[in-house]
């Protein structure tokens, strides 16, 4: 199933990609040690979250947009937790603000059982994580470039 979330950051794109470029505890919300982060919702105000084990690949950086691919996979109890792969995308809007797209495809998890629970109810809670992520990542890299 195909994700995608995007927010503007007012921040050029060449500030945006220096504080990625700069390494992901920049940029990455919750990151511990660099491998492992918490990915999750809100659900009447509480957050609602799973500890994952991240993947970040290298900055490709190509004319005027950067991005970085990333997957993620639950830490524990992976069968019943979807897992992640896609990509975190910066593209110029205009000389002074970025959008950010945090975008990619996600497998349910329990073969017929979890494609017939995303069709219901599960894909609003992976479009929520998604938003959740790429408005984190955004106000992580406003307060690196600032």
């Amino acid at each position: 199933m195909y994700i995608k979330h995007t927010v503007h950051i007012p921040h050029s794109i060449d500030a945006c990609v220096a504080a990625v470029a700069r390494g992901p505890r920049t940029w990455f919300p919750d990151l511990e040690d660099d491998s492992r982060s918490r990915v999750g919702v809100k659900v009447a105000g509480i957050a609602v979250r799973k500890r994952v084990a991240v993947e970040l690949g290298s900055l490709i950086k190509d004319g005027s947009w950067a991005e970085v691919p990333i997957t993620w996979k639950a830490t524990a109890a992976r069968p019943f937790f979807p897992s992640f792969s896609g990509k975190v995308q910066l593209a110029p809007v205009d000389p002074t603000v970025t959008r950010l797209t945090v975008s990619g495809m996600y497998k349910p998890p329990l073969g017929r059982l979890g494609m017939e629970l995303d069709d219901a109810v599960m894909h609003n809670v992976a479009e929520a994580t998604v938003r959740g992520l790429a408005e984190s990542i955004s106000r992580q890299l406003g307060r690196s470039t600032a």
